[in-house]
């Protein structure tokens, strides 16, 4: 496979049973990420809802006021700083995503 760019090695050693293994062991990291993706976006391009929101929350747990980073296709450790960011503000993120009124 050609995913964005990338070419797949591995699976291209793999035999259709290996790969489909593969696949569905790796797909809740996938989902995980294209969540934090959808996040990252909506909190930085929400100005008058989710972001004042997330400010809010941040302010609340006493954590400094920042915004996650987005995963940035050219920049090869944009996923590794999202995915720190989102370990380090579980808390806010659990919150934020739990306020039905933000439509997240």
């Amino acid at each position: 496979d050609n995913d964005e760019g990338w070419v797949d090695e591995v699976g291209d050693k793999l035999d259709p049973d290996e790969r489909l293994a593969l696949e569905k062991s790796i797909l809740p990291v996938k989902l995980a990420l294209v969540k934090l993706r959808k996040l990252a976006y909506k909190v930085i391009h929400s100005t008058t809802i989710v972001l004042p929101a997330w400010r809010k929350i941040l302010e609340d747990l006493q954590a400094p006021i920042t915004l996650m980073p987005r995963n940035i296709l050219t920049c090869w450790n944009s996923t590794f700083d999202m995915l720190d960011y989102a370990i380090e503000h579980q808390e806010a993120i659990d919150t934020v995503t739990q306020c039905r009124d933000l439509g997240l």
